[in-house]
């Protein structure tokens, strides 16, 4: 059973290396420039710039960061201490919030740094898919081993 689990993730990871590559091969990235839009601005764009130079604020990123940070130790005290039923919701809690926080600052960053490379804002979004799906894949790749 474990042999077909292992063959399994060897033939998935040779289908994964087999797409990178040819994704590759056929994307003429090193010829990518990027050049400024010459649209106007429209509404969503301006939310957009609004947002943009709220991530430029060190303080917004420190104020989200002591918040998230204060709710997990909260949540931490509560799954550890209190009745069993509070202990188990808590805890789940501080594990959904915990893995959603990572995958969701991973990929958020996946996008800003592909923006400030001067990418556009789909090949952004593309990139950070791509980094979801590898690490969807890896997270079954473990589970599979891990079965």
């Amino acid at each position: 059973m474990s042999t077909t689990y292992l063959a399994s993730m060897g033939l998935m990871g040779a289908l994964v290396v087999a797409v990178v590559a040819w994704m590759v091969r056929v994307r003429g990235w090193y010829q990518y420039s990027p050049r400024a839009s010459t649209s106007t601005r429209s509404t969503a764009s301006d939310r957009e710039s609004r947002f943009e130079t709220y991530t430029d604020k060190p303080m917004v990123w420190v104020a989200a960061f002591a918040v998230l940070a204060v709710g997990l130790l909260v949540g931490v005290v509560a799954s550890i201490s209190g009745p069993v039923e509070t202990q188990s919701i808590a805890g789940l809690a501080v594990a959904v919030v915990g893995g959603a926080g990572l995958c969701g600052y991973l990929l958020f960053g996946v996008y800003l740094s592909a923006t400030r490379r001067g990418h556009p804002r789909s090949l952004a979004v593309a990139e950070s898919a791509t980094v979801a799906g590898v690490l969807f894949l890896i997270a079954v790749g473990f589970q599979l081993v891990g079965a």
